[in-house]
């Protein structure tokens, strides 16, 4: 009975929070549904139903967080002055990683392959929540093209950031953000790592995973000229 309650609070906080004519903002939509969502989302992983607690997870994604507008954050640059989300001109692939978690193997090959790939029509931007001092030797690791950026809770002006995209959805989690700065995907970084494993098998899994998150806005350009490909 629990279950089904949590479950019909959650559906119906699905209902529309905003009139036509206003503008959605991500932060927004996601303050108004998160304590919902976490209500069901606890109650399904205490029972280990971890089907019901991803099916949940994309629920909220599909239904409140894509189509709404990405919020203006101004992030801390590793190697560059602060960067300035809504000064980014083209599609946006935010991915936010801690530093003290093990990245997955193949993830940095990936995200640089992709960087490369697609050098004009589209920007990767990766936040590590954690202080520049400790990102020295995870920064060497991805490619200049990819924007390196910083959050802490030791920082005033991380605050509001940090409540909305560390403490919400988890880490690490991936999102997908067009040149309008609207929503069209979000992901949670599986954590394939694995000693083990070899490195083709996990950059399979990190570009797979990436890849998937650009398309299909990001497979009809052909890539570096921003041209549709209507092949």
């Amino acid at each position: 009975m629990t279950r089904k309650i949590l479950l019909l609070s959650f559906l119906l906080s699905f209902s529309s929070n905003y009139s036509q004519d206003s503008i959605a903002y991500f932060s927004d939509a996601l303050r108004l549904n998160i304590n919902s969502y976490n209500a069901a989302s606890n109650h399904a992983f205490e029972n280990k139903d971890f089907n019901e607690g991803k099916r949940l997870f994309d629920s909220l994604v599909q239904y409140k967080l894509i189509g709404t507008r990405f919020d203006d954050f101004t992030v801390k640059g590793y190697n560059s002055k602060d960067v300035i989300l809504n000064n980014i001109n083209k599609p946006i692939l935010l991915v936010t990683y801690a530093s003290w978690c093990i990245l997955n193997k193949g993830d940095a090959p990936a995200l640089n392959e992709l960087a490369k790939k697609y050098p004009d029509d589209l920007q990767i931007v990766i936040i590590f929540w954690d202080k520049k001092q400790n990102l020295k030797k995870i920064a060497n690791q991805f490619s200049n093209a990819i924007k390196i950026c910083y959050a802490n809770e030791s920082y005033a002006n991380d605050f509001r950031i940090i409540a909305t995209l560390k403490h919400t959805l988890g880490i690490p989690t991936v999102f997908f953000i067009d040149e309008n700065k609207k929503v069209v995907n979000i992901n949670r970084v599986k954590n394939h790592y694995k000693p083990k494993i070899s490195f083709d098998t996990a950059l399979t899994i990190s570009y797979d995973l990436f890849d998937q998150m650009i398309n299909p806005p990001l497979n009809k350009i052909t890539p570096n000229s921003g041209i549709a490909n209507n092949n």
